[in-house]
């Protein structure tokens, strides 16, 4: 049989030629402007600035709100251990927060316990909310504490057809990497309700320098890389079975979150800016993102369909709260590392940790560390692939599997 792998650069042919062409000709400068445009237009707000990577808008966010009196942000610690240290960096303070297993959000009663006059901001990690959930938590929350969406994973994702996730709350940031639903390569963006506050953000971005081309390029030509390694017959017959890759170490490569690094000082692309050659795989991508995001929730769709229930994370009454870069389930009998084995021995190759729980990484005050419900994410969220190169028929067996092991 065909192997399949849940890596998807979610690109083309003609984007790669387009870009290699913008740094022939040096028209970075013309594609960026155009790009932040097209971005606006699409989010339907003008308060967007861009930069070179989601954690590294994130960070931009918590300097502008951090200060001596108030520096302390609260955020679930189910999440990628960069966001934690974007708050580290930007001097403040991480409080994690319970997860609501049922919303997706932070457990409110741990929540409030949590709010104090040192209290900064909340960062809300879309996960797999409902819409209900997300209007009830706006609903209690926005006059009470200032909220940054994080919607690293859920670009594209809405309550409505003119209101995203990312512009509802104070602050929101984006993050358009290599495998994300809108793919730049190496990008982000910032949402600020408060204009004063985004210009001041500007200001600061300001002082960053160009993106290295030298780095742009060696990521340019490694995505190309991986695109070949893992196209139909090239991951089928040399990747998978000639060099016979335990995926771990590419797993290093492409989900790095998964595997945590925690430098102590701040990395040197927090001081680049938007990578300006990249814009045009923005703008690109962007006409096509909507009939993408409409075939990730057909997939979804049939998952739900073929899973045994209790399985599902979430019961969506609206799909297009979420973009589903990919598809997460919780596991009730095994691990998420034990099924994702079995899964590719039958020749899927699917994630098997999709967020982390940081407190595990990076440790916080000892009352603050007794997590069970992150912790039980952390070992039994497995996460499916709903990409286009993944069909009915590979949903099919991945779910048979799953429920025979989960039954």
């Amino acid at each position: 049989m065909i192997k399949k792998t849940r890596i998807n650069i979610n690109t083309s042919k003609k984007i790669y030629f387009k870009v290699l062409l913008s740094f022939i000709f040096n028209q970075g400068k013309e594609y960026k402007k155009i790009f932040l445009q097209k971005l606006k237009d699409f989010l339907h707000t003008d308060n967007l600035l861009v930069t070179s990577q989601g954690r590294v808008a994130a960070y931009n966010i918590f300097k502008v709100i951090i200060s001596d009196k108030k520096n302390e942000i609260l955020i679930s610690p189910y999440t990628l251990t960069e966001v934690v240290n974007a708050i580290l960096y930007a001097g403040g303070k991480p409080i994690y927060v319970e997860i609501n297993l049922k919303t997706g959000l932070p457990l409110e009663v741990d929540l409030d316990k949590k709010i104090n006059e040192k209290t900064a901001g909340l960062v809300l990690t879309h996960l797999f909310s409902n819409k209900k959930n997300i209007l009830e938590f706006n609903k209690r929350y926005q006059k009470k504490l200032v909220i940054i969406e994080d919607v690293a994973i859920n670009f594209g994702a809405k309550i409505d057809q003119k209101k995203f996730l990312g512009t509802i709350f104070d602050y929101g940031f984006y993050s358009f990497g290599v495998m994300k639903n809108l793919c730049t390569f190496h990008g982000g963006a910032i949402f600020s309700r408060d204009k004063d506050m985004l210009n001041l953000i500007e200001e600061n971005l300001k002082k960053n320098i160009d993106y290295p081309i030298i780095l742009s390029l060696k990521l340019f030509f490694f995505c190309i890389l991986i695109d070949v390694m893992y196209s139909k017959y090239i991951y089928n017959y040399f990747t998978h079975y000639i060099l016979k890759l335990s995926l771990k170490n590419l797993d290093r490569l492409m989900y790095p979150g998964v595997y945590p690094k925690l430098p102590s000082i701040i990395p040197k692309h927090y001081y680049y800016k938007f990578q300006k050659n990249f814009a045009i795989a923005g703008i690109e991508n962007l006409k096509v993102l909507n009939q993408k995001i409409d075939q990730r929730i057909k997939n979804v769709k049939l998952y739900e369909k073929y899973l045994i229930d209790d399985l599902k994370l979430n019961i969506y009454d609206f799909y297009n709260i979420n973009s589903f870069l990919e598809y997460p389930i919780l596991l009730n009998k095994n691990k998420n590392k034990f099924l994702s084995e079995k899964l590719l021995a039958i020749g899927y190759d699917v994630r098997h940790t999709w967020y982390v729980n940081s407190a595990r990484f990076i440790k916080m005050d000892s009352k603050f560390n007794n997590l069970v419900i992150s912790d039980k994410l952390h070992e039994s969220v497995l996460s499916l692939p709903t990409h286009n190169r993944i069909n009915e028929t590979d949903i099919i067996n991945i779910c048979e599997l799953i429920n025979y092991y989960e039954k």
